[in-house]
């Protein structure tokens, strides 16, 4: 560790990392130089330069009491090491020692007075985003289902197309992915929707690309603008995502263009008929002299209202509820976006590895650790672990509760999950959401109560990620299935009951629409899990 010689290129970052058991004390990284912070233990400790040195290596013991001071108005930091019999020497202070002279080098050692008194120890912490997050995809899996594909892959060639469906506004709706990427410079009728598409005065929609963006008129425009006329308006990039729903209104990437309010109102005044009454609709382009579209459809879908595609993003955050890929990253930060309970054992599986301190930082002092070991008849057995490795699949109770923990500077590997067992018994780790959990009893998960659950569904189920399953041999006795940990009898022998999984919690109402997975700021009566609640 070497003086800064007044010149902020030559300053370093450093990551400060909790001992367990022990109040305001830390480890030190420095992150610049990818080595851990160290110095010789002894029983106790005098004045002196060069106290401290670099490790590839994280030393036991060599650890730091870091509480708050303030020196000369300035509020800082002042450091004392630790003694060998794990005291803090009390009299001695990290110090930077010797000043900041010309060609001065090594000068951070020890020094009797604490950073109130002497200027040199009292450090000035400020926090840094080092900016080494690492690089994973995150695919979401698409929600509800299609009810009729109307349009796939279809590029337009300056002449109309139109398609007629049946469709119940009430339990479904209409969504189409447009790219503009192949228009021409005119103006081009993109989407039309509703009873008559060909005409412009009647109940429907149009949208358009013009030379000034993108127009939008409803029921053909019969006030002559305002509510009932959008744009021209321009959308980044080239894909125009649209939605049209008894619950929304007309929607373009996120933008609501029409609400269903001004969308009911105009079309009952001038048509008599509320355009979400339509039982049977019509959708295409090639409404008039605005029929040359040479825009690629995607798709156009009639779905159910709990639709979503599914949609890829980059981040830093392994996310429970996506398909999560990666490649091989070193010293990066991540986030796992998934919680743990200490009320119970929580699967889990990571693709880094995590230490024994790094767990009793994130996860509470005390948290336990066990891994699946072997079979003894239909007895699974669990051992005890001290680290948690990249890819292998856990049981964790953690001592706290967890959520969303950031990891800093860990390892990722690119390898797949881990399978664990023997006999046909296996503990199988994933880390992302899994689609296709089988139904028949071979594939088993760990729930609610410390119990097996076998999915439910016909074929095929999800799970959320970061997480573990189990996978026994057909016909196995589901009832006699036992856990042990380390031969101790713990409450994980409750793994005994199979039940269905447990449904995902969204709530309708009693129109078959999708409002949520919470009755925050609901009212009425409303259907969970197959169940009718009244919602005060």
């Amino acid at each position: 560790m070497y003086s800064v010689r007044n010149s902020p290129a030559n300053a370093a970052a450093f990551a400060f990392y909790a001992v367990a058991g022990k109040s305001n004390t830390y480890y030190i990284y420095n992150y610049s130089a990818k080595k851990w912070v160290t110095y010789d233990l002894a029983t106790s400790y005098n004045n002196m330069k060069g106290f401290l040195k670099l490790s590839d290596t994280k030393t036991e013991g060599c650890y730091f009491e870091i509480t708050s001071c303030t020196k000369d108005t300035h509020s800082g930091y002042q450091m004392r090491p630790y003694a060998s019999d794990g005291t803090i020497d009390e009299d001695r202070y990290l110090n930077y020692n010797g000043g900041n002279g010309a060609n001065a080098s090594i000068t951070v050692g020890l020094w009797e007075d604490s950073g109130s008194k002497d200027a040199g120890s009292c450090w000035i912490l400020k926090e840094a985003d080092l900016g080494v997050k690492a690089n994973i995809t995150n695919t979401s899996l698409a929600a509800g289902s299609i009810v009729n594909s109307l349009c796939t892959n279809h590029q337009g060639d300056g002449t109309q197309f139109i398609k007629e469906t049946a469709i119940d506004w009430t339990n479904q709706k209409v969504v189409a992915e447009i790219d503009i990427s192949t228009c021409g410079t005119g103006t081009e009728d993109l989407f039309s929707i509703g009873e008559d598409i060909l005409t412009f005065h009647a109940n429907n929609i149009h949208m358009y690309k013009t030379t000034g963006g993108i127009t939008a008129y409803l029921v053909g425009n019969p006030v002559g603008g305002g509510a009932t006329a959008f744009g021209p308006v321009s959308f980044d990039g080239n894909i125009l995502r649209v939605e049209l729903s008894s619950e929304k209104g007309f929607v373009v990437n996120d933008r609501v263009i029409f609400s269903k309010e001004v969308i009911n109102q105009y079309s009952e005044q001038y048509y008599s008929k509320q355009f979400f009454s339509l039982s049977t609709i019509k959708v295409g382009s090639g409404e008039g002299s605005n029929q040359e579209s040479k825009a690629k459809y995607n798709y156009i879908s009639v779905v159910t209202n709990d639709y979503q595609t599914a949609t890829a993003t980059s981040s830093n955050t392994l996310d429970e509820v996506t398909v999560n890929s990666f490649n091989a990253q070193n010293d990066v930060d991540v986030q796992l976006k998934r919680s743990l309970t200490p009320m119970q054992w929580n699967t889990f599986c990571v693709p880094f590895t995590i230490s024994a301190d790094v767990i009793a930082e994130k996860f509470g002092a005390g948290t336990l650790v066990y891994t699946f070991g072997s079979m003894t008849g239909n007895v699974m057995n669990f051992k005890a672990s001290t680290t948690i490795e990249a890819g292998k699949p856990y049981i964790v109770k953690p001592a706290n509760t967890v959520v969303n923990p950031t990891f800093t500077g860990v390892n990722i590997v690119e390898s797949d999950p881990v399978q664990l067992g023997e006999n046909g018994f296996f503990m199988q780790g994933t880390y992302g959401a899994k689609t296709d959990l089988t139904t028949d009893g071979t594939n088993l998960f760990l729930g609610e109560g410390n119990k097996f659950y076998k999915p439910s569904g016909t074929t095929t189920a999800k799970m959320k990620g970061m997480r573990a399953f189990f996978i026994v041999p057909q016909g196995t006795n589901l009832a006699a299935l036992r856990a042990n940990i380390d031969g101790a009898t713990t409450a994980i022998d409750e793994l005994t009951t199979v039940v269905e999984q447990p449904t995902d919690n969204r709530i309708y109402n009693l129109q078959g629409q999708f409002v949520g997975t919470s009755f925050e700021g609901l009212h009425g009566v409303y259907v969970q899990n197959g169940k009718k609640v009244l919602v005060k």
